[in-house]
């Protein structure tokens, strides 16, 4: 179940850490605030990180970031790190969190899973990533447009794990012409076992997909997954996922879909998020 939980120890230690300082100068500073999402009638926590130098009279691309209780206070420094070597283009990273880890780790399957969970999976909430999706593009989206200076174009989204599920279900709506908030993807080890691997059929089917527009996505797991779900013996191994899911959209060459996909060797589940993500930006530039 490694794949759908998060670990305690790991949010307990997040916990610990020292957080990014938080305030309301919009100059390479934090924001933390509270938004209701009428659509998925719940209330998301939100951090918003702008670069170093940020100039309200120019436009910024804005990188969108699942799980932002865990991620957000690693992610942030690191952008702007990079941004200040030139590595990262200067972009608005907004994270999408929620109250707290523990109100984190029990929703998270409701928002980034489509279609509800088979029940051995044992999720108490689940299929509802098209209501989350359109939070994003209806509700969160609009919000940001009017109170930064972000591009109306196609925006990034990072997702790990479930979250990574999320990521390729968003780009999925995308070459099905239902929603085009983002134009890149980058997803960590995304939960392609889910529901009997419902994501790769559902892009299996989408042979005639067209999209006008170049779409990206980056795609890595960790060698050492199936190493960790040893004692799984009903889990489909990470490289059979990664095939069937590279054959899927490999299909999808009239979407004008530019795919790259990575296995980190010595990394686990939990650890591939940070490399997939700095990388992520660094194959695909935000605002490219």
């Amino acid at each position: 179940m490694k794949k759908y939980y998060f670990s305690c120890l790991l949010i307990l230690l997040a916990a610990c850490q020292n957080p990014v300082q938080r305030n309301t100068d919009l100059c390479n500073k934090i924001q933390n605030f509270a938004i209701y999402s009428a659509i998925v009638k719940d209330t998301f926590n939100i951090f918003v990180s702008t670069p170093p130098g940020y100039d309200d009279k120019k436009l910024y691309p804005v990188v969108y970031l699942l799980d932002a209780n865990l991620y957000f206070d690693i992610l942030a420094p690191a952008i702007k790190k990079y941004t200040e070597l030139g590595g990262v283009k200067p972009c608005i990273l907004v994270g999408i969190g929620y109250k707290d880890f523990n109100t984190m780790d029990s929703l998270r399957s409701r928002d980034y899973t489509y279609p509800k969970a088979l029940p051995r999976y044992e999720m108490a909430a689940s299929g509802q990533a098209d209501l989350f999706l359109t939070f994003i593009s209806k509700e969160l989206k609009p919000y940001i447009r009017r109170h930064y200076s972000g591009d109306t174009a196609g925006a990034t989204l990072l997702g790990h794990s479930l979250g990574g599920y999320f990521t390729l279900y968003a780009l999925y709506q995308r070459l099905a012409r239902r929603d085009h908030t983002f134009s890149t993807y980058i997803a960590a080890s995304p939960s392609l076992d889910y529901n009997n691997q419902y994501i790769t059929h559902q892009f299996a089917s989408l042979d005639e997909a067209v999209d006008q527009d170049s779409t990206r996505l980056y795609l890595t797991f960790g060698g050492l997954e199936d190493s960790e779900d040893a004692d799984d013996t009903s889990g489909v191994k990470t490289g059979i996922l990664l095939d069937s899911f590279s054959v899927a959209i490999r299909k999808c060459r009239t979407a004008k879909i530019i795919f790259k996909a990575d296995t980190f060797s010595s990394l686990g589940h939990m650890d591939t998020p940070y490399p997939t993500f700095t990388k992520g930006l660094f194959w695909a530039p935000a605002g490219n």
